[in-house]
This record gives structure tokens, C-alpha cells and sequence, in this order.
């Protein structure tokens, strides 16, 4: 008996435990695809396997991945809701550099430094007087509805618990109609869940687009002559360099910027 033990063991193959890049990828493979619970133990492992983070490290033969554990235990911990983690290895993540020398983490870790300091100079532009809507409720509601069916969303959906897509959507909608007041308070929970911009940011399955959530909250304050909270948006914004240099989008950014000054300055003239 012990010797046919014996020979099973030898034709059993060994486990083989992921290296710490497979549970990295993991991880952030799991961020970006919303599922955050489920993103943390795998970066974890990756950190407790290999503690040292860097830019372009050497994973497999002739390939090279940022290394940003404690950046995206950030993320995932503040969409989790464990802010004290979120902020700790934020904290760490900065310690190490690696971040703000990688081209995909220094935009993610500025917009986090923004959403996650307790000083609050990162949300400027929330705070200010809230105005009625435009569309009447019946509109707003079939519009809403519209919305979360095409995000593949049930429609008792409460757009407070609406992931960042959904928002970010009924916000571009409701702008198109000229609802600035309802269209604000949408951009503003859609970068609450998720403060970093991207061009071609994926949605819902394979759908794509275009997230500039801090160009289209100034444009709202603008429209609602919230000249401070739109400085502050376009602050943030060209902080973390969020539209492209060949993007449609700059000229108005542009604009924007130059019609905000001159009603400030004109404010502060009187």
C-alpha cells in the first residue's frame, strides 16, 4: 500500500501557485472590470510575493508591466467603502514613486489624492446652490429608464447605488436636453465612484467612451454661472491632463477656461 502511495504521488504534478505578476494582473483586471471585493485578496498575494514596486518590470520573456500594488489596493479598498485602507496605501503608494513616474498610474494616483484627501480641496466643485430641473419629472423618469436599460441595469435601480457608467450616461443625456441642473449632480456621483478620466473608457461590455467627467462638470457649472466651481473642475481637469491634445472636446475646454476667468475677475472687480 505505502509503495502505491508512493508511485501516485510521483505521477500527481505539483501544484503550481500563480507568480506574483499572474495575481497582479488578476487584480486589476478585476478594478477595471467593477468587481473590487474580489480584486483585493489577489493583489494582496501579488504584494506579500513581491513587495517592491516599479515601472516596467520584467514579468515574462520580453514583457514588462507598471507594478502599482498599493495604488490599486486603493482603489479598490475606497470603492469597498474601507476608506482607512484606501487612504493607507494611497499613502504607501506615494512613498514609493512608482506611480507618479508610470504613465497609466500617475493620472489614477492624482485623481485618488483628490477624492481621498480629508481636506476636501479635491471636490470643489460640489459644493454650490442647487437649482430646479428642467425637464418635468414624467420626462426625467422615461429618460432615467432609458438610461439604465441600456446599461443592462434593472429599472428599480437607485441611481445613488448606480455604478459610475450609468451616472456618467443619464449625465450626457440630460445635458443634451439642457437639464444643467440634474446633468451636474450626475457627473458629480459618476466621478465620486470613479475620479480618474480616460478616453475610450469601457462601459458595459463592449461598450466604449469617452470619460471626461470633470470638462463636462465645468461646462454645467458655466451654463449655471457657478464660475468658482467651474475653475475648480477645470483645475482638476488640467491637473490630470484629461483632454487629450487632439481631443474635439479641447477647444471648448478651452473656451471654458477663458469665460471663467473673465467672469471671476469681473466678479472680483466689483
Amino acid at each position: 500500500m505505502n509503495h502505491l502511495l508512493f508511485a501516485l504521488l510521483l505521477l500527481t504534478p505539483p501544484t503550481v501557485q500563480p507568480a506574483w505578476y499572474e495575481y497582479y494582473e488578476n487584480g486589476v483586471r478585476a478594478i477595471e472590470q467593477g468587481k473590487h471585493a474580489e480584486a483585493r485578496p489577489s493583489l494582496e498575494a501579488a504584494l506579500a510575493a513581491n513587495a517592491q514596486e516599479g515601472v516596467q518590470v520584467p514579468t515574462r520573456p520580453q514583457q514588462y508591466i507598471d507594478y502599482l500594488p498599493h495604488l490599486y489596493l486603493a482603489i479598490a479598498a475606497q470603492n469597498a467603502g474601507d476608506l482607512a485602507a484606501a487612504r493607507r496605501h494611497l499613502a504607501l503608494a506615494e512613498t514609493s514613486g512608482a506611480a507618479s513616474k508610470s504613465e497609466v498610474g500617475r493620472p489614477l494616483l492624482v485623481a485618488y489624492q483628490l477624492l481621498l484627501r480629508a481636506d476636501g480641496t479635491g471636490r470643489g466643485f460640489a459644493t454650490y446652490e442647487k437649482k430646479p430641473g428642467v425637464l418635468t419629472e414624467a420626462d426625467f423618469q422615461m429618460l432615467r429608464n432609458d438610461v439604465l436599460s441600456k446599461c443592462n441595469l434593472p429599472l428599480d435601480t437607485k441611481l445613488d447605488s448606480a455604478p459610475w457608467y450609468a451616472n456618467y450616461e443619464l449625465g450626457l443625456q440630460l445635458e443634451r436636453k439642457g437639464d444643467h441642473p440634474r446633468a451636474l449632480k450626475h457627473f458629480i456621483d459618476a466621478v465620486a465612484d470613479r475620479p480618474n478620466p480616460q478616453k475610450q473608457a469601457r462601459m458595459y461590455g463592449m461598450w466604449l467612451i469617452d470619460y471626461y467627467p470633470y470638462f463636462h462638470i465645468a461646462r454645467s457649472h458655466t451654463r449655471l454661472e457657478n464660475w468658482q466651481c467651474a475653475k475648480n473642475a477645470l483645475e482638476i481637469s488640467q491637473r490630470l491632463g484629461e483632454i487629450p491634445q487632439d481631443a474635439a472636446e479641447l477647444t471648448e475646454w478651452l473656451t471654458l477656461q477663458r469665460e471663467t476667468e473673465r467672469r471671476l475677475a469681473a466678479l472680483a472687480g466689483q
